[in-house]
């Protein structure tokens, strides 16, 4: 039996945009011939989210969504309209014994230390997430090659976000979203 590494929680909703970063990256991934290790979900409200979030399976979980924040408070989109804040988290993964080691947020201002700490406080040892607005075709490059070093390649979570960032901007110059690594809440800066 194939272990899942790489759960994709997608909270975009393709009808009424046309689009779907997590459908995009699941298809990418499955090209990539990933698609035993990876599951895939489509959200659709706050509380399916929080149930879906506490049974994930694999080490790693992708959330693709829209963030914002609003009076210091940042938050995941659902595409009911509910906003996920970090206070929403709170009991996730209580009882259990393995907790994801790995999460990418990725969403429009999504690692900023509210939401960072939330995710460490729940016992994940690295969250990855753009500080400002991100696109998701940046998004999908970028976290693409991520991927592909995480679970193709078997780096660890920091050389394969290094390895992508650095590549990336090789590549493109600029990836859009200041995106962040943070390992136990400490953000670790790459130099390419």
């Amino acid at each position: 039996m194939v272990k899942t590494k790489l759960s994709i929680l997608d909270l975009t909703s393709e009808i009424k945009e046309e689009m779907s970063e997590g459908w995009l990256l699941w298809e990418l991934m499955r090209i990539l011939g990933y698609e035993k290790n990876i599951n895939f979900e489509y959200v659709r409200g706050k509380r399916h989210f929080l149930q879906i979030l506490n049974d994930v399976k694999g080490a790693y979980v992708h959330i693709g969504a829209h963030g914002k924040v609003e009076s210091g408070t940042t938050g995941l989109i659902t595409p009911r309209g509910a906003t996920i804040k970090s206070e929403d988290l709170e009991g996730i993964w209580n009882v259990r014994k393995r907790k994801p080691r790995l999460v990418v947020l990725s969403a429009c201002e999504a690692g900023h230390e509210d939401l960072v700490n939330a995710f460490t406080d729940l016992g994940v040892k690295y969250v990855i997430a753009p500080l400002h607005d991100t696109y998701w075709d940046d998004a999908a490059v970028f976290l693409t090659m991520f991927y592909k070093l995480l679970i193709g390649e078997e780096k660890t979570p920091w050389v394969s976000y290094r390895n992508a960032i650095c590549g990336y901007q090789q590549t493109f110059k600029k990836l859009s979203g200041a995106w962040r690594f943070y390992e136990n809440k400490n953000h670790i800066q790459v130099e390419c």
